[in-house]
């Protein structure tokens, strides 16, 4: 589908208004941002995004879709799990080039993972039970994973893995969901998992409500917010945290996105109490992560209508550029990132 590559090259120079005791952090939001769309010969809707490192790349999306790069981005594999092309695969972990694990939004097959590159795989989560629809999965480690499914009988549906993802347990000890409340499947990040055992999940829908767990998910807490809600298309659809105690979540509604009030929030106190952000982004945002390098480290926002970048900790945002992209994971470490969408796209992403 693209046979070339197409570089966009943006250079910001906007003024970043945040409080005058964060002007060593707005240096690093003049920045020189380049997006180059990757040449991804796929038409699948792509919100399964992960990135290993700079060479190894994995995304996955509707129709069964699994791509695969191992030079970063200039050559890409598509992979069809063999069975599942009405299924999407809204979810995906990878630990290198040959091991990747998948969860679709339709069983009773679920859970699907790979050690061989994709040559084969196995079913590792099967259930018949009515509702699921699995929004996220996240590692905390290289064994210890969540993934999250919309809530079944007035429940949040959290499963638990502690050797790779091969078995899951559910976890039973988490408040209810109210009514209509659910978790989005936008970008694979409605749940955070940290290796101190620091777990989070946001939700939408009739409630914009923050669940978090310090024991490695096997107890739950809730925590409100002052994100909006309503409907079936508003509420928190990504959350982040850069550690134990600083975050962020993202939202808005998906169906009117130049809505931006109350569509952003941050905490400093692990995510038992949030506050709004004093800049909004510039639109609905469907995914919130940490780039930027261990030293400079900074959060990057992105939807289907543009991006945005805040340099202390989510306060303050500041619009970067239109484009279309659900998804975002950052190369660890680096100034360096790749982006995934609609229609197969997938690009590279430098901040400079």
């Amino acid at each position: 589908m693209y046979p070339f590559l197409i570089v966009i090259s943006l250079v910001w120079f906007s003024e970043f208004y945040a409080p005058e005791t964060h002007s060593t952090e707005n240096d690093l939001l003049k920045a020189h941002i380049q997006i180059t769309e990757l040449p991804v010969h796929s038409d699948a809707s792509l919100r399964g995004l992960y990135v290993v490192s700079e060479k190894v790349i994995w995304a996955s999306g509707s129709g069964g879709t699994v791509l695969q790069s191992v030079d970063g981005g200039k050559v890409w594999k598509e992979i069809k799990i063999p069975g599942q092309t009405n299924n999407d695969f809204r979810s995906i972990h990878a630990w290198d080039e040959n091991r990747v694990l998948v969860f679709g939004i339709a069983g009773p097959d679920f859970g699907f993972l790979t050690e061989d590159g994709g040559k084969s795989w196995q079913v590792v989560y099967q259930n018949t039970t009515g509702g699921l629809f699995f929004n996220s999965l996240k590692f905390a480690s290289e064994k210890v994973g969540l993934a999250v499914s919309d809530p079944v009988n007035g429940k949040p549906f959290v499963i638990k893995t502690t050797d790779g993802g091969k078995t899951w347990k559910i976890i039973k000890n988490i408040p209810d969901a109210k009514e209509g409340e659910a978790n989005f499947a936008a970008s694979n990040t409605c749940i955070e998992f940290l290796p101190s055992g620091k777990a989070w999940m946001a939700t939408g829908g009739s409630a914009a409500r923050i669940f978090y767990s310090e024991d490695f998910g096997e107890n739950w807490k809730v925590a409100e917010t002052p994100m909006i809600y309503g409907g079936t298309s508003s509420g928190i659809f990504s959350v982040c945290f850069v550690n134990d105690r600083e975050g962020a979540i993202v939202g808005g509604t998906y169906d009117n996105p130049e809505l931006n009030e109350k569509m952003a929030a941050f905490t400093t106190d692990g995510g038992k109490t949030w506050l709004l952000s004093e800049n909004m982004p510039n639109e609905y945002r469907s995914c919130v992560q940490r780039a930027g390098t261990s030293k400079d480290g900074f959060l990057f926002v992105i939807g289907k209508t543009g991006c945005d970048i805040s340099a202390d900790g989510g306060k303050n945002w500041n619009f970067v550029k239109e484009t279309n992209y659900f998804t975002f994971r950052p190369v660890p470490g680096k100034n360096i990132g790749f982006a995934a969408g609609s229609e197969g796209r997938i690009a590279r992403v430098e901040f400079q």
